[in-house]
């Protein structure tokens, strides 16, 4: 539930709040803040302003050390205290700010899809050229079923990514929002390069826990991948909600021919 809030006074909106793993908010020179509306005719929807910063009403508490280190100002923790924002910075109607948002989750998901697919395919890289190049027990490494198997399996999900990228984003190009399809991919995705900055981890040994290559970096961006912009588990909850609303449908409609 969305605890900052904002009020009408004049030609301004009062926000007051506190938010937590803002990305990038230390060092940001503009920002958007959302904030539940307080006002009557809005019936409590949310709202969205444009602001610049830094914004003496907004401190930044704390910045905590994350298992990821790639997104530029950390993911900040933030109090906002009586922040008066002109009429006209509002993005959009009043209330009406859950659904501008909306409408960016799904090129956002496909987004961090993309980014982090290519780091993989870069960790990949790196450990079939380690893999070619290492020997044990008179071979190289990639010749040891073992190692080579994982690989394979590497291989074959980068693809799958790939296929996957390629049909949400064929989705959003039509037009749609693509929700559910971009909910879809990011399970199928973050989860697909958790298994394969793993493997490539494996594939290496003991120089893949080493800062020696970017292998190390990219297992803990990808393990981080499978949280923002949603668990696995929140969209896989979605989706079954969205499941079982089309199983009603399809009920409804067979009890209507029938009845015709």
């Amino acid at each position: 539930m969305m605890k900052t809030t904002c009020r009408k006074d004049g030609n301004h909106w009062v926000v007051n709040g506190r938010k937590t793993f803002i990305t990038g908010a230390q060092g940001a020179k503009v920002g958007i803040v959302m904030a539940a509306s307080a006002e009557e005719d809005t019936k409590g929807g949310a709202c969205m302003f444009l602001v610049d910063l830094p914004d003496p009403a907004i401190v930044i508490d704390e910045v905590p050390n994350t298992i990821d280190t790639s997104m530029p100002g950390g993911h900040a923790t933030l109090t906002i205290k009586d922040m008066r924002i002109p009429a006209d910075q509002m993005l959009g109607l009043p209330g009406e700010g859950f659904k501008y948002a909306q409408i960016r989750l799904s090129p956002a998901r496909l987004s961090h899809c993309m980014r982090w697919l290519g780091c993989c395919i870069r960790a990949h890289e790196i450990a079939t050229d380690y893999a070619c190049r290492r020997e044990a027990f008179s071979k190289t490494l990639i010749d040891h079923e073992g190692v080579g198997f994982m690989l394979a399996e590497n291989k074959i999900l980068i693809q799958q990514c790939e296929l996957m990228i390629d049909w949400c984003a064929s989705v959003l190009d039509t037009g749609s929002l693509g929700t559910v399809e971009s909910s879809m991919a990011k399970v199928s995705v973050s989860e697909a390069l958790m298994k394969i900055a793993d493997n490539c981890i494996q594939v290496m040994g003991g120089t893949g826990v080493t800062e020696r290559t970017i292998v190390e970096q990219v297992f803990r961006e990808v393990r981080a991948f499978r949280i923002y912009d949603g668990p696995t588990e929140v969209h896989k909850w979605s989706l079954a909600k969205k499941i079982k609303r089309d199983w009603r449908k399809a009920q409804e409609a067979a009890k209507e021919a029938a009845g015709a």
